[in-house]
């Protein structure tokens, strides 16, 4: 028997884009005029084509096609406007696919938006027996998991208060405590978990991963956090345009990812960059930069910890005198991770 619990072959969805041309302003005789116009368009032959209406077909998703194993944690990851959320949306039978085909072996729980399936003006209490129907939960399942829910998400003082009042970090913590706690085979999460906060953040991780490695189910999740993805999945899905660029391994998902959206240079996959301080071309340019390990092997991915030799390659018609490297480890946001300098008093940076 096949331990494969999602099949996607040759998905495809499109939407179609109208555009309409409208003025800075509209004066009171344009308002008359249109209204005119309306009033005898019912009588006036229809044009294929109008001057002030048109339309495209826009691919949220093309030709995608993926299988994903009982118990993989699979992270999805892409720019925004990749297509990550119409396939979870496709996936959590949201909405219906232009083309394609997909096989989903288990009961699927998804966490797409803050609050998916509460009704405001019902309770917290009573949120949680409707969310576990949505999700095709029994009453007395539901029941048996009740206080767990609860328990989970921290809002025992709050439980008979409509949720119409919860903050959204309130919310977003009862919807994946019911989601989490209703026993799916498969469970999808949108980055909904970034309103959390920390600590919250890193329980749902740690439940994630439970149902996963110790449950034998399966996670889907979508996040723009790499740390994220590389301690919680084992395998990635590379989303670029519409179309998949890679799955396979997870190293090879994030080093594709931040290589191919960065405007930096890339070496073996590590990102790096000139100082942008003025350099004389004409006296001195650096021609490659290599990143390897111990072995002077080529390093795909750098980890935490990794020991590593930096490579740097330049042409200098001139004698180069009293020269320093400083090399500054930065986040992708910007902060500073390391510094080194073979002149550490010289105050270069």
């Amino acid at each position: 028997m096949s331990d494969t619990v999602i099949k996607v072959e040759n998905l495809s969805k499109k939407y179609i884009i109208g555009h309409q041309h409208q003025e800075r302003y509209a004066t009171l005789r344009d308002s008359i005029s249109n209204g005119a116009k309306g009033l005898l368009k019912p009588f006036q032959r229809d044009k294929s084509q109008n001057a002030d209406h048109s339309s495209e077909d826009f691919w949220a998703l093309n030709d995608v096609s993926f299988e994903i194993k009982q118990g993989d944690r699979v992270g999805i990851i892409g720019r925004n406007g990749a297509g990550k959320s119409t396939l979870l949306k496709i996936l959590s039978r949201i909405t219906e696919p232009t083309a394609g085909i997909i096989k989903i072996k288990g009961r699927v729980a998804s966490l797409l938006e803050v609050g998916t399936g509460f009704h405001p003006e019902l309770t917290g209490r009573e949120n949680i027996f409707l969310n576990g129907a949505i999700l095709g939960m029994g009453k007395e399942e539901t029941k048996n998991k009740f206080d767990e829910i609860v328990a989970f998400a921290e809002v025992e003082k709050f439980l008979d208060t409509p949720v119409k009042r919860y903050s959204s970090g309130m919310y977003v913590r009862l919807a994946f405590a019911v989601a989490a706690h209703l026993e799916p085979e498969i469970l999808i999460v949108d980055e909904v978990l970034a309103v959390g906060d920390a600590d919250f953040q890193k329980k749902c991780l740690g439940r994630m991963e439970n149902i996963a490695e110790k449950e034998g189910k399966t996670v889907i999740f979508v996040s723009h956090n790499m740390t994220v993805i590389e301690s919680l999945c084992n395998k990635g899905i590379y989303l670029d345009r519409g179309t998949v660029r890679y799955t396979g391994e997870k190293e090879k998902a994030i080093q594709l990812y931040l290589a191919f959206n960065s405007n930096s240079n890339t070496a073996n996959g590590v990102i790096f960059e000139l100082p942008e301080k003025e350099i004389d071309r004409d006296k001195f340019q650096v021609i490659k930069i290599q990143i390897l390990d111990p072995q002077e092997r080529p390093i795909e991915c750098l980890r935490t910890w990794d020991d590593l030799n930096i490579r740097i390659h330049y042409n200098s018609p001139e004698e180069v005198t009293r020269a320093g490297i400083v090399i500054s480890v930065r986040s992708q946001l910007g902060a500073q991770l390391a510094h080194c300098s073979t002149q550490p008093m010289s105050g270069v940076d």
